[in-house]
């Protein structure tokens, strides 16, 4: 669902209620592509500024560390985008640094970050990325992209499987 339009997230932090503005790809983007850019400047940057009075305050005063803030941004990113946060961040590198070839390839197809959620461009972006791979380099592309950072192991759920259902791929 959330490739088919921009939609607004919800955050409880430190008992606090707080909604990411909906933004188009394009608002993502030009933090996430930044590499001079800081995790924070979406969140809280993307709240009034009573909103990120209330962050930082709770920041100063302890109740939330600056470590459960940035798994909260990670958590929100990858909400946006639908997949992993590693996995955003993985791709919007490759595209950045490839973005006289991809970008333009999009751009050129009518792929517009201004009016699309990040996580239908990114959709947009993995299938021009595996259309424009060599086949025999797409799986190997695939795991990399795929592998969670050791930091991030155990967030990692595994499938569950009941036994009838592992029984019945024998």
């Amino acid at each position: 669902m959330w490739s088919l339009q921009c939609w607004p997230v919800s955050v409880q932090l430190g008992g606090h209620q707080f909604e990411v503005p909906a933004q188009p790809a394009a608002w993502w983007l030009s933090m996430l592509m930044d590499p001079n850019s800081d995790l924070l400047d979406l969140f809280p940057g993307c709240l009034d500024d009573a909103g990120q009075d209330v962050v930082n305050n709770l920041l100063f005063e302890g109740v939330v560390p600056l470590e459960d803030l940035h798994k909260t941004v990670l958590d929100i990113v990858g909400t946006n985008a639908a997949r992993d946060w590693w996995v955003v961040f993985r791709l919007v590198e490759v595209a950045r640094i490839s973005w006289h070839t991809i970008g333009a390839e999009m751009l050129s197809r009518g792929v517009d970050p201004g009016r699309l959620s990040l996580a239908a461009w990114l959709d947009v972006l993995t299938v021009t990325l595996m259309k424009n791979i060599d086949p025999k380099d797409a799986t190997m592309f695939a795991m990399k992209l795929e592998a969670p950072p050791p930091e991030a192991v155990a967030e990692v759920k595994e499938p569950e499987i009941s036994a009838s259902q592992f029984m019945s791929m024998a």
